[in-house]
């Protein structure tokens, strides 16, 4: 079931705090917001998932890959996607496995969207020897 929400109820129930800033789920579930003892979506199954990142000023995402195709559409804020600049409006697509990074904001912080077709495990950090095979 792909559940959605407006913005003032997500902020109350789906927000969490996430290092260097916030992630609040808007549509589906993530690995961060499946319930305990929930069944995660098989990886093949349609399962869109839409979750808004808010990273403070200076925050940085490490180079890292997903399991699921993905775009990140930026929305606020400014800073750095790998070795490219990025202003408040920016669309980024990623394959899946294909590592991306560092995400770094700039003094005024970055948001975006994180939008996917299906369910995603969560980060593969390039620094971990077992990910970068």
């Amino acid at each position: 079931m792909i559940l959605t929400a407006d913005a003032e109820t997500v902020r109350r129930t789906n927000r969490r705090e996430a290092p260097n800033g916030w992630s609040t789920a808007f549509i589906g579930v993530n690995k961060n917001t499946i319930r305990p003892g929930e069944a995660p979506p098989a990886e093949d199954a349609l399962h869109p998932v839409a979750f808004l990142v808010k990273k403070r000023p200076g925050g940085i995402t490490r180079p890292h890959f997903h399991r699921a195709d993905q775009y990140q559409v930026v929305v606020g804020g400014s800073g750095k996607m790998g070795l490219h600049d990025t202003g408040s409006i920016a669309v980024h697509y990623t394959d899946a496995f294909s590592a991306y990074g560092p995400i770094v904001a700039a003094g005024d912080g970055i948001a975006w969207f994180t939008l996917r077709p299906g369910w995603d495990t969560g980060a593969k950090y390039m620094e971990n020897p077992d990910n970068r095979a």
